[in-house]
């Protein structure tokens, strides 16, 4: 132990139990005694009188001590007692970590690689902003649940409360409230109020996260409603975002909630962080799995995957299996959406209202950027400018969509999806023919625009 690691613990010790520190000839005495300096020349060296030093300042301190710490503490053991009440701060303190840490389902962090930025733009929103509300919005696979486990890793000394929850086994409103608030109370309050939670919320600093926020979400609609039976959760959004409190709410999402967007804002205090591939984390993978290529095909192969760390990692399967690990001759093959692929977008695509999903098929065609009136003046069936906007808008917040100068267009790997999941709805031709529409974007958009003519 150091002396300055001493004077801290006498320091706790004693203001504990008077509420004023040690005063600065306290100080001094202390640290030459611990230097086995007698008090003969402590009081020859500060010009004290020896039985003012001793038996005022000296006596007074040591009673202190005694009292703060527990035990006797004389001139002889006062080393042994304050070494003793660190080993002691350090075993409660581990104790009380164990009983106010509830991770849950949390990922394993313990390799992590890349979106450092992002996790310090995060850092700085939850631990010197106080961000209350904080969400990561972006699409299957980009690594959110990831950045929120590495997140939480590197703040939760700073909480007194912190707990993961994920809703992928989706739970009702005063469920989640309940088990937070019996939680934050040490198992002692049963309320499943959310007014109860943010009482607990202001009287202690806690961090929730609630991971797959989307599953609570109602599939084919514009994003942003909730299910049935999950609409209270957009009033504790509000709650949690609009009222005054020392906690932090944190949520990875497909979809960004409305409360989210409705709220948020740079003198906010609700944020969102849309996070998109990371070039550094794909290279990353690529170099962890072995894989062999050119940088050109190392970055090639991570900006047909737009480096999603998932379907990067699919693709590996494959690059292994069938190509003995080499990225070159699986980019001759110019084929991007393999099962694990289509496995993957799935499960968003299906969460699409038609209309986005209509949108999502001329994109593709399309392939190229384009704005808004050039979509309403080629989408058939032909669709009022408002709704388009608005599906456009809701595919955006689904990180569905890429946009720059107010023009749109998808990442190669959605929009190879979206093409191939056309053509099969579209035509029982062969497999030729069905090839032939895959590479000729004029002749998809005639049997498109056919095929929808006939349904109608």
């Amino acid at each position: 132990m150091t002396t300055e690691e001493a004077l801290n613990i006498a320091d706790q010790a004693i203001s504990a139990l008077t509420g004023k520190f040690l005063t600065d000839l306290q100080s001094e005495l202390l640290k030459a005694s611990w230097k086995n300096q007698t008090y003969e020349d402590f009081a020859e060296t500060h010009g004290y009188c020896l039985d003012y030093v001793k038996k005022d300042v000296g006596s007074q301190l040591w009673r202190l001590l005694s009292e703060g710490l527990g035990e006797k503490v004389t001139k002889k053991n006062f080393r042994q007692a304050l070494e003793r009440h660190k080993e002691l701060q350090t075993v409660v303190n581990s104790q009380e970590k164990e009983k106010q840490w509830d991770l849950g389902d949390a990922p394993d962090t313990s390799v992590f690689y890349g979106t450092e930025k992002e996790l310090g733009t995060l850092k700085n929103w939850v631990i010197q902003d106080k961000r209350r509300l904080i969400a990561i919005v972006g699409v299957g696979g980009i690594g959110k649940t990831a950045l929120a486990g590495q997140l939480m890793e590197q703040v939760k000394d700073k909480f007194e409360y912190v707990i993961w929850r994920s809703l992928r086994h989706t739970t009702n409103q005063k469920n989640i409230v309940g088990e937070l608030v019996y939680f934050f109370s040490d198992k002692q309050d049963r309320e499943t109020k959310s007014e109860t939670l943010l009482q607990y919320l202001r009287s202690s600093r806690c961090l929730v996260i609630l991971d797959r926020f989307e599953t609570i979400l109602e599939p084919g609609k514009l994003t942003g409603e909730y299910s049935r039976g999950y609409e209270e959760y957009g009033e504790l959004l509000k709650l949690v975002g609009e009222t005054n409190h020392q906690s932090c709410f944190l949520l990875t999402t497909r979809e960004k909630p409305f409360e989210i967007s409705g709220l948020e804002g740079q003198k906010s205090y609700v944020r969102s962080l849309h996070l998109k591939g990371s070039l550094e984390t794909a290279q990353a993978l690529i170099e962890q799995e072995g894989l062999s290529g050119s940088e050109k095909e190392k970055q090639e192969l991570c900006w047909n995957y737009g480096c999603n760390p998932k379907a990067l990692k699919i693709s590996f399967t494959s690059i292994n299996d069938l190509f003995d690990g080499e990225i070159g001759n699986f980019l001759e093959q110019d084929t991007i959406v393999l099962n694990g692929i289509r496995r993957l977008l799935d499960s968003q695509f299906a969460r699409l209202s038609s209309l986005e999903q209509i949108i999502m098929y001329w994109l593709a065609i399309n392939r190229s950027w384009i704005s808004i009136p050039d979509l309403v003046k080629d989408i058939t069936p032909v669709v009022h400018q408002k709704k388009i906007l608005k599906a456009i808008e809701s595919l955006h917040r689904r990180s569905l969509v890429e946009k720059r100068s107010s023009k749109y267009t998808q990442q190669r790997m959605v929009m190879d999806y979206t093409k191939e999941l056309l053509i099969e709805g579209i035509t029982d031709e062969s497999i030729d023919q069905k090839i032939s529409l895959f590479s000729d974007d004029t002749l998809l958009k005639k049997a498109f625009k056919d095929y929808v003519t006939k349904i109608l």
